[in-house]
Order: structure tokens, then sequence, then C-alpha cells
């Protein structure tokens, strides 16, 4: 089976990417069934150190330009097509997406797509507070029917330390415990699902944490990531609106 070679963009954060990497080759095994080395894709890794933007941008046409410097990295390595499996940097996709020649499967196109197949239309969004208050995953969702349910501000707040805590490589029970909480009040607010739209996540939260359907973004972008590399999927899995989001508008890639 000829597969393409996969670029990932990884480094946001280091222990998100190794994940993505594991989920990875399970995906291989899953989907078609790999076992021996010369049955798994040839892929390369590029662990890219950028500010925290977690919490905010403070600098966002820097952050961009290094971020548009390891997508080309990426593209001149002669890799078929590049992934990154971080949310809140894929605020940046448009821009990163037009200063490269391969294509760019885009995180939240592929979770949208994903949840409309389960037939969900109303679902909580655990994310960083630059994802939320940027809307960089809006349009995908609102294209597939999906209507998000997002946290209030002092459970955001409490979000935003327990992803701090998980970069930081603090595992607390204690944050499990409010996790549940805060989806808990999602549920209330007519949540009929859940999904962990930060990469970190999944690092301390699992499917058999919750007692609510959970949307892996590490999960879903490393299945889209196969079903593309042996052909399975098409650009049905690729963002096409460089305009979005809105941050583009203001601040293109060629201007770097």
């Amino acid at each position: 089976m000829k597969k393409k070679i996969i670029g990932v963009l990884g480094g946001m954060g280091p222990e998100s990417t190794a994940i993505y990497y594991h989920a990875l080759i399970k995906q291989c095994q899953k989907q078609y069934g790999a076992q021996y080395d010369q049955d798994f894709p040839e892929i390369f890794i590029y662990n890219l150190p950028i500010p925290n933007i977690v919490e905010g941008l403070e600098k966002p046409e820097e952050t961009l330009a290094q971020l548009v410097k390891g997508a080309k990295k990426i593209d001149s390595i002669g890799v078929d097509f590049m992934v990154m499996p971080c949310n809140t940097a894929h605020y940046f996709y448009p821009g990163m997406a037009k200063s490269i020649s391969i294509p760019f499967i885009c995180i939240f196109l592929a979770t949208a797509k994903k949840i409309k197949a389960k037939g969900y239309k109303k679902v909580g969004f655990l994310a960083t507070e630059t994802t939320i208050k940027y809307k960089s995953f809006e349009k995908d969702f609102e294209k597939n029917d999906i209507e998000l349910i997002l946290p209030e501000q002092v459970d955001q707040e409490s979000l935003t330390k327990i992803i701090m805590n998980i970069l930081a490589g603090r595992k607390l029970d204690s944050d499990k415990e409010q996790m549940k909480q805060i989806i808990e009040r999602l549920k209330t607010k007519g949540a009929e699902a859940v999904v962990l739209a930060c990469t970190d996540l999944p690092i301390l939260f699992k499917q058999k944490d919750m007692d609510i359907e959970v949307f892996d973004t590490v999960e879903i972008l490393a299945e889209a990531t196969v079903q593309y590399a042996i052909g399975k999927i098409g650009n049905e899995i690729l963002e096409q609106d460089e305009n979005s989001p809105m941050y583009f508008k203001k601040y293109k890639s060629d201007s770097i």
C-alpha cells in the first residue's frame, strides 16, 4: 500500500505531540493492520518551541512568523502533507497554509466532521482562552450545523489553570474532579457531548473518566492523518477559506 509522507509540526506542547504520535501508530494498526516496521508511513516530526499562546496572544506577528518558518521547514523536507497537533495554534492556520505548497489538515474541520457524523447538534467545547477569544474554530462547526456550548468565564479560568498544570507536568486528581464539574455544568446547558479542543487535555482526561461522550482532538487528528495518508479521504479535510479567522484579514503571511 502506497502511503503519503507525513509532516508533523509539533512542540505545542511537546507531551501532546508525543501522545499524537502514539495515536498515529495505533491508527495505522487499526485502519489497515500495520504490524511490521515497513507497514508504517514515513513521518517527520519537527518540535517547534513558540511563546506561550495558551493565555493570550502577546505578539501575534512574531508567533505567526515562527509558525510559518516551521511550516516551510516541514514543506522543504519533502513530505506530502502536514498536520499540527495543537488547537490553539490553528488560529494561525490560514496564514500558515498560504505559505506552503503542501496540503495542511485542519484539526477543527476534522473534528467538526467527526461530530456531525455521530449526529450530535450541541456539544460542550473545552479549549484555551486564546482559542475561545479568537473563535478560530467557529466557522467549521457552523458549516456542519453544530452548536458549541462554552464554559462560563469562571470555569474557563479554572480550565486555563488545569492546562497550565498539565504543561508543567502536574497531573492532579483535583484537576480531574474540577474538570468533571465543568462538564456537568455544560451538560445542564444542553451539551450532548464534549470536545477536548486542547491537545494537552487528553494527557490527563480520558473517555473512561467521563459519563458523556468525549471527542478527543488528538485522536481525531490522528485518525484523519492516517485516512489521508492512505487515500481513504481527500481534500475535503482541508480548510479552504484563507480569510478565516478574521486576524488574517489584517496580517497575511506573505508580509513575513
